[in-house]
Order: C-alpha cells, then sequence, then structure tokens
C-alpha cells in the first residue's frame, strides 16, 4: 500500500497496531497541519490530504484556539479606523473590508416589490372580471336529417366472422368511403350548407 491509496485499502480492526506506512502517512499529514497553523501550507498536495487539512483547519477553527498574531490584529485595527476616517486602505491589507448594510436589504426589498406587483395584478383583474349572469345562453340547436348524423356501422357490414376479424383495414376503408359519400352528397346538393 502507497501513501496515495489509505482511503481505498482494507479498514484494518480497530485494536491493530498502525503499518509502517500509515504512521509515515500520519507523520507527513502532521506536519501539513503543523505548516498549515503556522501560515506555510504546502501549494501542491494530494486532494485527499487537501480535504482532510480542511477538515482539520474547521476542527481547529471551532474549537476557538485560532488567534491572528499581535501585528496582525493591530494592523486591521488601524486600518479599519483609518477608513472610518476618511484615510485610504493601506496597500499590504489581506482582509476583506466590512460588508455594506445595504445589501442585506436587497432580499427584502425584491420581494416587497414582487408582493406588491402581485396584489396589483390581483385587483386588475378582480376589476376587469366580466360580469356573470344567473344563467348562461342556450346555444341554437340545429335540425339535421339522419343520415348525416353520427350513425353506427352495423348496416355497413353486419356481423363479423371469426376468419375476417383480421381484415380490419378492408372495413376501415369501407367505411371511410361510405362517410365520404355522406359528405360530398351533403356539401354537393342544392340543399347543402357551403
Amino acid at each position: 500500500m502507497n501513501d496515495d491509496d489509505f482511503l481505498t485499502a482494507p479498514v484494518p480492526e480497530p485494536l491493530a497496531d498502525a503499518s509502517p506506512s500509515e504512521r509515515a502517512h500520519a507523520k507527513t499529514f502532521a506536519d501539513i497541519v503543523d505548516k498549515a497553523v503556522a501560515g506555510r501550507a504546502p501549494a501542491a498536495m494530494s486532494a485527499d490530504d487537501r480535504a482532510l487539512l480542511e477538515v482539520a483547519t474547521v476542527i481547529r477553527a471551532t474549537h476557538g484556539n485560532a488567534e491572528l498574531a499581535l501585528e496582525k490584529r493591530r494592523s486591521i485595527v488601524e486600518d479599519v479606523l483609518r477608513q472610518a476616517v476618511g484615510g485610504s486602505r493601506a496597500a499590504s491589507r489581506t482582509v476583506s473590508p466590512p460588508t455594506v448594510i445595504r445589501g442585506r436589504f436587497a432580499p427584502w426589498l425584491v420581494a416587497g416589490g414582487s408582493a406588491l406587483v402581485a396584489a396589483a395584478a390581483l385587483v386588475v383583474l378582480w376589476m376587469r372580471a366580466p360580469a356573470t349572469s344567473a344563467r348562461p345562453p342556450q346555444a341554437p340547436v340545429a335540425e339535421a336529417p339522419t343520415s348525416w348524423m353520427s350513425r353506427p356501422a352495423d348496416p355497413l357490414f353486419g356481423p363479423i366472422a371469426r376468419e375476417q376479424a383480421g381484415n380490419a383495414s378492408d372495413r376501415i376503408d369501407y367505411l371511410f368511403a361510405d362517410r365520404l359519400d355522406g359528405y360530398r352528397e351533403r356539401r354537393l346538393s342544392s340543399g347543402g350548407a357551403r
């Protein structure tokens, strides 16, 4: 097992002694953590070591042991005070400036504005709604001969024998031709509507 495959190697027994490669990896990782705490983290390291280092840094920060050096704290305080009285920022500053307060109100302004637009749309829809009558108007009913209306296909085919059951294509063609004849009769006759 080399140093890069300790995550894919089989999990050792809980009470088993560490192997030499595990000890070497732990010592190397401890050196990396020590350098990171001192501010000298190596630029190049494996992705697994980088992920473990981030976890170690978070754990260390949650315990409250992370403090800035005295000169760093003084330079930050002086820089903030200089900005507060209208001076320019120091050139070597590495800390981001304080956030602008109006950024916290932007989401609330957007939400309030969209709520006002929605309320205005509801008022417009309510005012433009047509008056409803108690009884809707009845649609006119046209009188048509029975031959023009939909009719069953039984008179065309009669009972279908079992040996003819698979011949639906011919029956559909015959039904279509019959309906087309009825349409032509209606449209092309002297009494048909155009």
